[in-house]
């Protein structure tokens, strides 16, 4: 397995350097998929940044050819990145932790998690810029929840994988658990079903209601509800009067009813043996034994460990990994992006993330406003709801670890939705001419 991660990543450094559009289409086809299946993941192998696994192996020479890639648009680079500064200070405020981490090559590690996606946003802000481009690398995102889904269902058929979850069979497949699996799906699925609000075409109405049922099959319950989310947002704004509240409605009554009927999500829900006529009788009770998986007793343990001591900084970046690793008890992430944020980072690196995050939610509503098309508001939907069920994932899971399950194609939609904008300012050129959006930041994202 080791030398197929090598080769991999030597197909990256070669496709950064001979086509960067290709690249981007590779990454999003490919990159997701487990080739490990059949491999302990957990094998690690002495590096100069300590022990490593494959998958950490893979993530720095993605980023390696991500930047072999930037390097040499460097001057566009800066023109690039104004729109995201609040990124860009969160991610040098963690760089700035590294000075009092425990660990500076965790630390390092996190980092280079933290780094994955906005490099590729930029990756593909600088190259996929023509309508042909923008499609294919929409297509490739698309693909990818297929070529996982497909091989979700034939190792359920062969009965290759089947991953046992409190006695509930779940989906994911070889070599990719149920979280990670919906971790995926998410942003597939937002894609799928913004495409097929804006064009109607059946096709993506089948990969919709696909995508989605196999997030529900997984009984993953923030999943869950990051999809109704996302779906209710883009619906929201791509239909009119009283349609748009129809699926936002649904959800906020369809969930509860789920988790109070449904046999297989109650049992998921809560650590006790809960009756529908129990937790009808006595809700509080209910919400008393919801089943967090051990996450609320860890949380509170590295909250005390490394928030309480310094609640404004934290304890710096890649901290809690360092402890959960070295403890080697089987746990090595906190499972809530935000309590590990919390921890490494303190008060004021969360505050500087949610800040980002709310400066590009600003940046895609106004991609969405601006749309003008299929073309354009597709993926400008598809964004909103992506990047609002990611930071939802982000709660009772470890979103910023699964940078090529999740995080590239979140970020690489919000580039996709802000090259589409650009190509509205465009002038229409002469037929010799391509279309190619403008290097210049989309001019009314920010007002």
């Amino acid at each position: 397995m080791f030398a197929v991660t090598a080769l991999l990543v030597l197909v990256l450094f070669a496709l950064a350097a001979v086509s960067p559009q290709t690249f981007v289409y590779f990454c999003l086809w490919v990159l997701t998929i487990p080739y490990w299946w059949n491999f302990d993941v957990q094998i690690t192998f002495s590096t100069p940044l300590g022990p490593m696994n494959l998958i950490a192996m893979q993530l720095f020479g993605f980023l390696g050819a991500c930047f072999a890639i930037v390097v040499r648009q460097i001057d566009r680079v800066f023109e690039e990145i104004k729109l995201y500064r609040w990124h860009l200070i969160f991610i040098g405020f963690c760089l700035l932790s590294l000075i009092y981490a425990p660990s500076p090559a965790y630390g390092i590690r996190t980092l280079a998690k933290l780094l994955g996606p906005p490099m590729f946003m930029i990756v593909v802000l600088l190259t996929i810029k023509s309508p042909e481009e923008l499609r294919r690398a929409q297509n490739a995102i698309l693909g990818s929840g297929v070529i996982i889904l497909a091989l979700a269902l034939i190792a359920k058929a062969l009965g290759a994988r089947a991953v046992p979850e409190q006695g509930l069979a779940t989906i994911g497949p070889p070599g990719m658990g149920p979280a990670v699996f919906c971790a995926h799906m998410l942003p597939v699925s937002m894609l799928a079903f913004a495409a097929y609000l804006c064009e109607r075409k059946m096709k993506y109405l089948v990969l919709t209601v696909a995508f989605a049922i196999s997030i529900a099959v997984a009984l993953q319950r923030t999943s869950a509800g990051a999809l109704f989310l996302g779906f209710s947002l883009i619906a929201f704004f791509a239909t009119r009067g009283i349609a748009r509240l129809v699926l936002p409605v649904a959800g906020v009554m369809g969930l509860p009813v789920l988790l109070v009927f449904n046999d297989a999500f109650r049992k998921r829900m809560f650590f006790q043996d809960k009756s529908s006529q129990d937790i009808i009788a006595d809700p509080t009770s209910a919400l008393q034994s919801v089943d967090a998986s051990g996450r609320f007793a860890l949380w509170d343990r590295v909250l005390r460990r490394f928030f309480d001591p310094h609640p404004i900084v934290g304890s710096g970046i890649g901290s809690t990994q360092d402890l959960l690793y070295s403890a080697n008890r089987g746990q090595g992430v906190v499972h809530s992006e935000y309590v590990r944020l919390l921890c490494e980072v303190g008060l004021l690196g969360l505050s500087l993330f949610v800040a980002a995050a709310v400066a590009y939610l600003l940046i895609i509503k106004n991609c969405v406003a601006h749309a003008n098309g299929a073309s354009q508001r597709t993926p400008a939907l598809a964004a909103l709801g992506s990047l609002v069920a990611y930071l939802i994932y982000f709660a009772t899971d470890n979103g910023i670890d699964y940078v090529s399950q999740i995080g590239i194609y979140v970020f690489a939609l919000i580039a996709v939705a802000v090259n589409a904008g650009r190509l509205a300012s465009v002038p229409s050129p002469s037929r010799a001419e391509p279309v190619v959006a403008d290097a210049r930041p989309f001019p009314n994202l920010m007002r």
